[in-house]
């Protein structure tokens, strides 16, 4: 069977940033592919030089809309530690808060965005149709949907009311129900699966050999997670289970993100 080769991007529609890919393909198969990264330049570092701290949090805030609140968090975390300013307590829960919130979004994201390119438009509309629930709750508490603007360094400009922690309750609870819901449909759909098992494995070698982290790793069967081996915010108070699965596959990167926004 003869090998061809065949370019994609620098302009790919799947990705948020431009890349290159060179794909071989002998038939339908996949047999290698070369990654270009390094496109765009949007000069982050170079723009943060030109302003204040201050100033700096709201751009910083801006490198991503799915995750900005933890970009900011990054950053003020930075800063407090250079000048050694210790944050109220209430503060750091309030950041950590939304950090989750931000979690479960980006996950139910993610998995509407894979659901899409693999052609399950239904799973794609009912996982973000969840996700909306979670954004409306971080306007509620902060005012906005993707940049919220709530880090400040020494803490947070936001508190929570009654009515916030009633929202949280109310909302989440309706939440869980409807991710369970996703869950059990996707342990029964074959299309679902034929899509996802023993597709894009890396096995726990592999993850090992690149420093990869997060869910990624999770899938692969690493145990590893931030929040609990190097805890920020007031994650040190925390008690969680950090889920684990060993297929390494995109099939267990799906049900590891589901687990872990459960």
């Amino acid at each position: 069977m003869s090998k061809i080769t065949v370019p994609i991007g620098p302009q790919h529609p799947l990705l948020k940033e431009p890349l290159s890919f060179l794909v071989s393909l002998e038939g339908e198969k996949v047999t290698d592919s070369v990654l270009r990264l390094g496109y765009v330049h949007r000069g982050i570092e170079k723009l943060a030089e030109q302003r204040t701290y201050i100033q700096n949090i709201y751009l910083i805030e801006r490198i991503c809309g799915i995750c900005s609140h933890i970009h900011s968090t990054t950053y003020c975390q930075s800063v407090e530690a250079l000048l050694k300013l210790e944050v109220p307590k209430r503060g750091l829960y309030i950041r950590m808060l939304l950090c989750e919130l931000e979690r479960i979004h980006s996950h139910l994201l993610w998995l509407g965005v894979l659901a899409k390119n693999i052609g399950l438009n239904t799973l794609f509309m009912y996982a973000w149709r969840d996700r909306e629930i979670v954004l409306n709750i971080m306007e509620e508490i902060s005012g906005g949907r993707v940049s919220h603007s709530v880090n400040i360094i020494g803490g947070v400009q936001v508190n929570l009311n009654e009515s916030h922690l009633s929202l949280l309750q109310q909302n989440l609870k309706e939440l869980n129900k409807r991710v369970k819901e996703i869950l059990r449909s996707i342990e029964n759909d074959r299309s679902f699966q034929a899509r996802t098992q023993k597709i894009g494995h890396l096995s726990l070698e592999d993850i090992k050999r690149y420093c990869v982290v997060g869910p990624v790793a999770r899938a692969s069967g690493l145990d590893i997670d931030i929040r609990r081996d190097a805890p920020y915010a007031a994650y040190d108070e925390l008690n969680f289970e950090v889920p684990l699965m060993t297929e390494g596959d995109v099939w267990a990167r799906s049900i590891l993100r589901i687990l872990e926004t459960l």
